[in-house]
């Protein structure tokens, strides 16, 4: 009897290697953080809110909600073997959570000398049972909770070094867009905070920036021209996103990051970065065009953090047979084609260009957000889609001087052919597209100019998209004057959003 006599606390506590295990594993997660001198508290020592301490992290992984949305990240980048393995040996280890709670239970309930309903089976069974769970409890479960300890550590090294980043970008991209469409305030910059650079000169420098540039980051017009943008860098800034950026520009290409920058104070706050090339009528590229959104404005805490990283971003098939149809419409047909497209809208998509007397300039409180709605591949896709439709144009003369890819493709035109594009007044070239385009439009929006003020409209264009309704797509423009070093607008960049598809 008195053999019997035993006490499942005891055996428990007799064995410190599950803790002692979970604390190597966390001493593990952390040294991203420590080789990046971030604290543990989800702050930095800035005071910005830390997406990628390894606190946040391990939140992030262990939360079913931001666990889900890393899963659906990682299968739609066709890595989500990561995340299934993590959730797999979570749901063992909570099993052995639960076979050591169940035969604590047996052991206290019905064999040990106290039960209170104590199994009426011989005390030879009896003692049985409490040696086997003696036994398992001190040498088999503590052999079982190893098994996957060290693989886990380093599934989760990959997550953190390589796809927790990307994830963390993309689900600032939906919170940005997705804030677009209940307030533009939210943001700083959202839509007025650009720069341009020149390829051309050393180092590729600013040499003209917009007024809401100046604004977000603090900076004097003398102090920012002509210099590199990664002088907004500073301690934290990840590196790896500097580094993809400078790739992205040398390879001529857009590309979409954020970043950790600094305001001329020394205040921190994450950029959300969009870079397009622009190119002339040669196809060269003369110019960097960067549009900035402070997200800092609407991320202070832990919770917001969690927030951002919970947003949902399922698929919607309506938006996914759009962009189907997209990749099967016709290639341009140059000027004419643009010219009967104006007059192939239908009756009831010809909406009157309006400018809204109570509108702040900037990307819209109207401009809906898509890509919450849509997988990965269509999410990004449709982000640069929102972001980079650009036209420059030359102040003087307001005629267009410079585009982006995105511009060109919308349009179906084709620069190095169509003579109604480049150089041409802005307002005859959107007439191709718009034919209600009212003369108190344009002179509203030159006279907002003429003061060098930003401006925004809303306009409906045929467009590559539109040609699959037979009808217009409807736009929110915003219109963005650039200047040099002296404040003297030189340019002004045209940015054309899409307002989402009833």
């Amino acid at each position: 009897m008195g053999e019997t006599n035993y006490n499942l606390k005891d055996w428990q506590e007799a064995v410190p290697e599950k803790d002692q295990d979970r604390a190597s594993h966390n001493d593990a997660a952390s040294m991203t953080s420590t080789q990046r001198n971030i604290p543990l508290s989800g702050m930095m020592g800035t005071g910005a809110a830390d997406f990628f301490s390894p606190e946040i992290f391990q939140i992030v992984l262990h939360n079913p909600t931001t666990s889900h949305q890393l899963l659906q990240y990682s299968q739609s980048r066709f890595c989500g073997e990561n995340m299934e393995f993590l959730e797999r040996v979570d749901r063992y280890n909570t099993l052995l959570d639960e076979l050591t709670k169940v035969m604590s239970e047996i052991y206290r309930n019905y064999t040990s000398v106290e039960a209170p309903r104590a199994l009426n089976i011989s005390q030879g069974l009896i003692k049985q049972i409490n040696m086997d769970i003696k036994t398992t409890t001190l040498n088999t479960l503590p052999a079982m909770e190893l098994i996957f300890s060290d693989s886990q550590v380093c599934v989760e090294n990959i997550l953190a070094t390589d796809i927790y980043p990307r994830f963390v970008k993309h689900q600032m991209t939906v919170s940005a867009e997705k804030a677009l469409s209940a307030g533009r305030q939210k943001y700083a910059g959202l839509g007025d905070c650009f720069c341009l650079t020149s390829p051309a000169k050393a180092d590729n420098p600013i040499v003209f920036a917009s007024d809401g540039f100046i604004k977000v980051t603090g900076y004097s017009r003398q102090d920012i021209i002509p210099r590199n943008c990664r002088f907004l860098q500073g301690k934290y800034t990840d590196q790896g996103a500097s580094r993809r950026l400078r790739e992205a520009i040398d390879a001529n290409q857009e590309s979409v990051e954020l970043l950790l920058n600094y305001r001329k104070t020394g205040e921190p706050f994450w950029n959300l970065l969009y870079v397009a090339p622009l190119f002339n009528a040669e196809g060269k590229v003369v110019f960097y065009l960067g549009g900035q959104i402070n997200c800092s404005t609407t991320i202070h805490s832990r919770s917001d953090i969690l927030r951002v990283l919970s947003m949902s971003d399922k698929a919607e098939e309506d938006n996914v047979h759009a962009e189907q149809s997209m990749t099967t419409a016709p290639p341009s047909s140059g000027r004419k084609g643009g010219f009967f497209r104006s007059f192939k809208m239908g009756k009831n998509n010809r909406q009157t260009p309006t400018i809204p007397e109570d509108r702040e300039a900037g990307m819209e409180n109207q401009l809906i957000n898509k890509i919450q709605k849509l997988n990965f591949k269509n999410q990004m896709k449709m982000f640069y889609t929102a972001y980079s439709k650009y036209l420059v144009l030359s102040y003087e003369r307001l005629a267009v001087e410079f585009f982006s890819t995105g511009v060109v493709d919308m349009l179906l035109v084709d620069p190095k052919t169509d003579t109604g594009f480049l150089g041409n007044d802005i307002f005859k070239v959107l007439a191709q597209y718009s034919p209600l385009l009212s003369k108190d439009f344009k002179n509203r929006i030159k006279a907002q100019l003429r003061q060098g003020r930003a401006i925004s409209a809303d306009i409906n264009l045929a467009t590559r998209r539109s040609i699959v309704t037979h009808g217009s797509e409807r736009f929110a423009t915003h219109w963005t004057p650039l200047k040099n070093e002296h404040a003297v607008v030189r340019y002004v960049v045209i940015t054309f959003a899409p307002y989402q598809q009833d």
